[in-house]
C-alpha cells in the first residue's frame, strides 16, 4: 500500500458497490465514512431524511484504512461518483465480463482517485472531495423502537408500487391487533388502503408493544423504493414519535450483503 494513501480499496466487480450506491443517490451530495468495517455513506435531503449505505470490508478483495483514528471522512458528489462507477455499464462485448476498480484517498482535501478496468481498457477518474462531513443524527435504537417488522422484499415491493403516486402523503399504522400493518395514501384515484396482517406470508417478523399511526410526505418515501427494488429483505422499525427507520438487506452479485438504512420524519399533524 503506498504510504500517501489513508484509503485503498480494490474490488473485482464494481456492480457489487454500484447497486447500492445508486440506491441511495436522491441527492447529488453524500458524506463517505471509511474505517476498517468498510465504507458507510451517507445521502440527505432537507433535514428530515437520511440514507445510510453500508459496504463491509469484505465486500473488496484489497481494503485498509491507514490514519491516525483509523477513519477518513470526505463529502463527494455522489451523483458523479456513480456515473464514474458505472461508466462501462451496457459497454460489455463479452458475456460475464465484470469491471474492476481501484480507490485512492490521500487525506483532508485530496481528491477521490478511481481507477476501472475492462476487457484491457482502463479508465483514471479523479473526483473532488470536501471536507464539510456534517449528518444529522437519528436516534432510532431497541431500546425506543416501538414496532418492528421484517418482510419479504419482493412482496412488500408489490404493495408498495400500488400506492398513489399523486397523493401528498403515505401513512403508516402498525398495531398489536388487526389490521397490524396498514399503509395508506390519498390522491387522484381516492384512498387506497393495503393491509398486512402479521400472519401473512410476507410478514416474517411481527413485534408491536402499542398502536402507531404516523403520517410522511410521499416525496420522503420515494426515494426508498430504489433500495426496495434491489433488496432481498426489509425491516421497518417504527417509534412511538413516528420516527421511521426502514433497513434493506441486498445481496451483491458475489452473494454478499450490503445495507441501506432509511430514515423519514414523520409529518405534524395539522388537526
Amino acid at each position: 500500500m503506498n504510504n500517501q494513501n489513508i484509503l485503498e480499496a480494490k474490488l473485482d466487480n464494481v456492480k457489487n458497490i454500484s447497486s447500492v450506491l445508486k440506491a441511495i443517490n436522491f441527492k447529488n451530495s453524500a458524506v463517505c465514512f471509511a474505517s476498517d468495517c468498510g465504507l458507510k455513506v451517507v445521502a440527505e435531503d432537507a433535514k428530515c431524511v437520511q440514507a445510510n449505505a453500508f459496504i463491509g470490508s469484505d465486500i473488496f478483495q484489497e481494503y485498509k484504512v491507514t490514519n491516525e483514528d483509523d477513519t477518513a471522512m470526505f463529502r463527494i458528489d455522489l451523483s458523479i461518483l456513480v456515473d464514474c462507477l458505472t461508466i462501462f455499464d451496457g459497454c460489455s462485448t463479452a458475456a460475464g465480463a465484470t469491471t474492476a476498480v481501484k480507490m485512492l484517498y490521500e487525506g483532508c482535501g485530496s481528491p477521490l482517485k478511481i481507477m476501472m478496468e475492462e476487457e484491457g481498457i482502463i479508465i483514471d477518474c479523479s473526483l473532488r472531495t470536501m471536507t464539510d462531513c456534517e449528518t444529522l443524527e437519528f436516534d432510532i435504537t431497541e431500546a425506543n423502537v416501538t414496532c418492528k417488522i421484517i418482510l419479504k422484499a419482493q412482496d412488500f415491493r408489490e404493495i408498495m408500487a400500488d400506492l398513489d403516486h399523486t397523493s401528498d402523503y403515505v401513512e403508516f399504522l402498525m398495531s398489536p391487533n388487526a389490521p397490524h400493518f396498514r399503509i395508506t395514501t390519498d390522491g387522484l384515484a381516492g384512498k387506497f388502503e393495503a393491509d398486512i396482517p402479521k400472519t401473512s406470508n410476507i410478514i416474517e417478523s411481527f413485534m408491536c408493544s402499542s398502536d402507531i399511526r404516523a403520517r410522511y410526505k410521499y416525496s420522503q418515501i420515494k426515494p426508498c423504493l430504489k433500495s426496495l427494488v434491489i433488496a432481498n429483505k426489509v425491516s421497518v422499525r417504527i417509534t412511538e414519535e413516528g420516527f421511521i427507520c426502514l433497513q434493506f438487506m441486498i445481496q451483491t452479485e458475489s452473494k454478499q450483503y450490503c445495507y441501506v438504512e432509511y430514515y423519514c420524519i414523520p409529518c405534524v399533524d395539522d388537526d
